[in-house]
């Protein structure tokens, strides 16, 4: 074989029987997607281990490396444009529990078509990510205006269960919209909590539920009058109750102060 050289084909992306087990912050999603690109590889699924059920195929587990996510995160906006950054970030607080591997198929696919991959909706690996997207928006618009607080011991306190991870969506809104104002927003599903406290406003997961305290005479007052304002505005010969259920649907009664007793 004098003079000849060998050369060493490129690894195939191939779907693999394994499933990828990470902390579920956004710095181990980037080492999962870390792991299958040097792996060349599709994970049969990747979870946390809150989503963890049963199954044959064995499990990776993807440690959190700061190095290695800020790498694959830096090579997104250098090589696939601001777009897609935009994108995979926001899509990453979708509560779809298949986002992380919607999100890689994407990925290998983008890396490989280049920048304008993100333009391709009609695409299978990039619609999902068009609907993630439509979702978050969807509940952000919703509960801008759907918030209901309530004053717990000086503070403003308010209680959502969104199908997605939307505080992070919503912090600029009422920050911007309360800067004087203390308060916090609970996320009862995710366990996770929007507080702004002095000018400050900060995100905190919570080991267990919380309990809001209930309100005081006051506030009771102050929800009297307002179940009032509601039910006065109404005109009842006009009710149209498949167009408030459109336009406000019943999943946020349990939250809001003047529906939670319709419900």
């Amino acid at each position: 074989m004098s003079g000849e050289s060998t050369v060493t084909p490129a690894r195939k992306l191939h779907d693999a029987d394994v499933v990828y087990l990470y902390d579920g912050s956004f710095e181990g999603f980037l080492c999962c997607v870390f792991e299958s690109f040097a792996q060349h590889e599709i994970p049969f699924a990747v979870w946390t281990p809150e989503r963890e059920t049963a199954t044959l195929y064995p499990f990776k587990d993807i440690a959190t490396d700061h190095e290695k996510a800020r790498r694959v995160f830096a090579s997104f906006g250098r090589k696939l444009g601001a777009e897609t950054e935009y994108l995979v970030t926001r899509d990453f607080l979708s509560g779809r529990e298949d986002k992380e591997l919607l999100l890689i198929r994407f990925l290998h696919l983008a890396f490989a078509l280049g920048p304008g991959t993100v333009k391709r909706a009609g695409h299978p690996d990039v619609a999902p990510l068009y609907e993630m997207k439509k979702s978050l928006d969807w509940e952000v618009d919703k509960f801008q205006g759907f918030v209901r607080f309530e004053e717990h011991d000086g503070m403003l306190g308010a209680v959502i269960h969104p199908k997605n991870y939307i505080l992070p969506l919503l912090r600029g809104h009422f920050c911007g919209r309360f800067p004087e104002e203390n308060f916090m927003i609970y996320d009862a599903v995710h366990q996770a909590v929007l507080l702004y406290q002095d000018h400050k406003p900060q995100l905190l997961e919570l080991a267990e539920p919380l309990v809001l305290p209930p309100p005081s005479a006051r506030e009771q007052q102050f929800q009297t009058l307002w179940k009032q304002f509601y039910k006065t505005l109404e005109i009842k010969a006009r009710h149209n109750e498949r167009g408030r259920m459109t336009h406000c649907p019943k999943r946020f009664w349990a939250d809001m102060t003047e529906l939670r007793e319709e419900l």
